[in-house]
């Protein structure tokens, strides 16, 4: 019950600009009237400022850079060129010391108009900045390198440092898109890359209620405090389809195998909190909630009533859903019953 990788792609895209509408405007490059460039760093090198930089990089801080950087859509380059300046000016570790007054991962100065120290020394903000700099750079850098375009933005005055880096940047950078935590069990679990999901297609990034999610080839892995499941093919395109977690809520369970109804047909079936979807290949996808999933539930289920042929549609002021052996109906005033042929 897979859906082609293409129609993933698609309706990912849609779901993505739902998801990420409101954070993509704390990050307005590209939109309207850019922003006034910051002043250049021209640091001198940290231990001359005597401001000590740890050996490894910060896993969390690479993890969120690269987030940043996927939300706000920036292309390989402008991606490559945050993680070569974030290697070079604090092995990507968020430093509350620096040249003069440069703070954190990119040692961008309150005093060239970089933002407040608050501000810098917050990650995501100092890594939308660097990338929202570089993208009114980028027109001007064509056939350059992502070092090149580093040097635009940060204006060092050791200019070769960032395409010295680029080796350890693009290590670092694929390092940060894979799963990893609650998501990252769940997928490693599930046979990784030769599992029903595939390769990732995006880092791990929020969800709306307060969720994370990873996106894959063939469907998504979700998270919500602390339980993750994937959702994929037909069911996933049902739930993308109807609002997602915004009306379903988070699934309370990896997808499973449904009952046999009585003409043979089989299925599968997935919870969320306020919802069962439920597919087959004879009947599709289809969604059950509220009272008349509570008489589905208590009537057989899909063995007895066979697989939802429709979703809800509206009936003479109430509600009605219709199966392979029946029809279950609601209003507000008798509550359910059911038809059967």
């Amino acid at each position: 019950m897979r859906s082609s990788t293409a129609r993933l792609a698609v309706l990912a895209s849609a779901a993505l600009l739902a998801t990420t509408a409101v954070t993509a405007s704390a990050h307005p490059a590209g939109a309207g009237t850019a922003p006034p460039v910051p002043g250049p760093l021209a640091h001198r090198p940290l231990a001359e400022a005597g401001c000590d930089i740890p050996p490894e990089r910060d896993i969390a801080i690479t993890r969120k850079v690269y987030e940043v950087g996927q939300r706000m859509n920036v292309d390989g380059k402008v991606m490559l060129a945050g993680f070569e300046t974030g290697w070079v000016e604090s092995h990507m570790n968020n430093l509350a010391c620096g040249d003069r007054d440069s703070l954190g991962v990119f040692q961008q100065r309150p005093s060239q108009g970089w933002g407040t120290p608050e501000q810098i020394m917050n990650v995501d903000y100092a890594a939308g900045k660097f990338f929202e700099v570089a993208l009114q750079m980028e027109p001007d850098n064509q056939g350059g390198t992502a070092g090149q375009l580093a040097q635009a933005v940060q204006r060092s005055a050791f200019p070769d440092r960032y395409d010295q880096a680029e080796g350890i940047a693009r290590t670092q950078r694929d390092e940060a898109f894979q799963p990893y935590g609650t998501i990252g069990d769940k997928y490693a679990a599930m046979g990784g890359a030769n599992g029903v999901l595939g390769a990732p297609v995006r880092a791990e990034e929020d969800s709306s209620l307060g969720g994370r999610f990873q996106l894959f080839q063939n469907g998504i892995i979700i998270w919500h405090p602390d339980d993750a499941h994937p959702v994929y093919g037909d069911i996933l395109r049902a739930f993308w389809a109807t609002d997602a977690e915004r009306r379903w809520g988070f699934p309370t369970m990896d997808e499973a195998d449904a009952a046999k109804a009585t003409n043979g047909t089989r299925g599968r079936y997935q919870y969320f909190e306020h919802g069962l979807f439920l597919w087959s290949p004879q009947t599709g996808t289809h969604e059950l909630h509220d009272a008349i999933h509570d008489a589905f539930a208590t009537n057989g289920r899909e063995a007895t009533l066979g697989y939802p042929t429709t979703d809800e549609v509206d009936e003479n002021g109430g509600k009605a859903q219709h199966f392979q052996n029946a029809t279950i109906h609601w209003n507000p005033t008798r509550g359910t019953w059911i038809t059967t042929p």
